[in-house]
């Protein structure tokens, strides 16, 4: 049985799957423990049995399925999202995702704290974002299906879909009193790294990061290297509608900022071991007063960096309360091709403290009419901040 890793935000990528979305951390060691109490399967058994005797379509039984779908169950009653059971016809469509089938509307979907499926952050340059797809909405319909009735498992795969091909929604926005509906053309998603701009007028480096995928640390270095020649004094980092990704690339960029040797992030278990990820760079951006931008799209790997620049550097966090995705999961794939992630520990900002369900509150509170309104009251808050610092 291999087991691997995943860092941070599982949250279902629909669809692009580039490790922003899994962020895995492949061949780390972790102790497993004993159940506190043995399972008793006598019952399923009798059920079983029951069904096999009694069931009038019996020609339709099909054991495997039976067992997966008890297996779903006994998962599904943790109560936790980001632990579940994928089917081998499941793991093999998340497989090929993840190695290169970006066809879909590109959107991060999660559930929010009443358990509905919710639009965690629609990704740049992807036909949701065109569409107007906005971090916070509840998603109510999906297709004239309700989504009310699905695990986002169920709800990825109604979203996903072949280029060119249409998928229609019902989502609740806040702020508006009836559910609006949004008809989006999925298309091949291609997502950037990150973007920047000088605010020569002021001599800001602003740069928006989209996401925390395997090149994200090389991308913002090379930046780096840019805005250490070039004007600028002060830096807005807009983590706005980042939904994480790897650890490692979020330790590397705020390496930038922290000095060696410093704590980015805490791991803790449940058993309390706990494990320091800390900064390898060089903090030449240290001294630059610095603004992060955030919202209820910044999630995992966009809320570690956040904190841990607040809390190391003291950046000022300006815009929306984040998203609350701060556990990690383990994948482990069975010989049935079938696989299981599981909740393992938790992420800690380097004061101790939880991001998990809680989010990051900014230390100015802004609102955005939209994601797409020209008018950005939050990068002019950011920028009104540092002009005075």
């Amino acid at each position: 049985m291999r087991q691997q890793r995943v860092s941070l935000l599982i949250i279902f990528l629909i669809f692009m799957a580039f490790f922003a979305g899994v962020g895995f951390l492949i061949g780390e060691n972790y102790q497993t423990h004993t159940p506190r109490a043995s399972l008793n399967l006598s019952k399923v058994q009798e059920v079983y049995a029951k069904l096999s005797q009694d069931y009038l379509f019996k020609e339709k039984i099909d054991p495997h399925k039976l067992e997966y779908g008890a297996i779903k169950g006994m998962v599904a009653a943790l109560d936790d999202p980001y632990t579940y059971f994928m089917d081998p016809k499941e793991n093999k469509n998340f497989i090929e995702t993840i190695n290169g089938s970006f066809e879909g509307i590109g959107a991060e979907i999660g559930l929010n704290n009443k358990n509905q499926i919710t639009i965690v952050a629609p990704l740049q340059g992807t036909p949701a974002k065109k569409a107007g797809l906005l971090s916070g909405d509840i998603i109510i319909a999906i297709d004239d299906r309700p989504a009310g009735a699905m695990t986002l498992d169920e709800a990825t795969a109604h979203l996903k879909g072949k280029k060119g091909s249409a998928v229609n929604l019902l989502v609740q926005r806040e702020g508006l009193p009836q559910a609006i509906k949004i008809s989006i053309i999925r298309d091949v998603i291609i997502i950037p790294i990150l973007d920047w701009k000088l605010i020569s007028n002021h001599q800001i480096a602003y740069i928006q990061l989209y996401n925390f995928n395997e090149d994200a640390g090389k991308a913002f270095s090379d930046i780096a290297q840019k805005i250490l020649t070039s004007d600028a004094k002060k830096i807005i980092l807009d983590l706005r509608g980042n939904p994480g990704g790897i650890l490692q690339e979020a330790v590397k960029i705020g390496g930038w900022f922290i000095d060696k040797g410093d704590i980015v992030a805490e791991e803790r278990s449940s058993s309390g071991e706990k494990r320091d990820y800390t900064s390898e760079g060089n903090a030449k951006l240290k001294d630059f007063p610095l603004v992060v931008l955030i919202d209820k799209g910044s999630a995992s790997a966009a809320e570690i960096l956040a904190g841990a620049l607040k809390v190391s550097n003291n950046a000022t966090l300006v815009g929306e309360k984040s998203f609350g995705k701060g556990t990690v999961q383990i994948l482990e794939d069975f010989g049935d091709s079938s696989s299981l992630r599981v909740t393992i520990s938790q992420w800690l900002l380097p004061n101790g403290q939880s991001i998990n369900h809680e989010g990051l509150d900014p230390d100015i509170k802004i609102s955005r009419p939209g994601i797409n309104d020209k008018n950005d009251p939050q990068l002019q808050k950011a920028i009104d901040v540092l002009v005075k610092k």
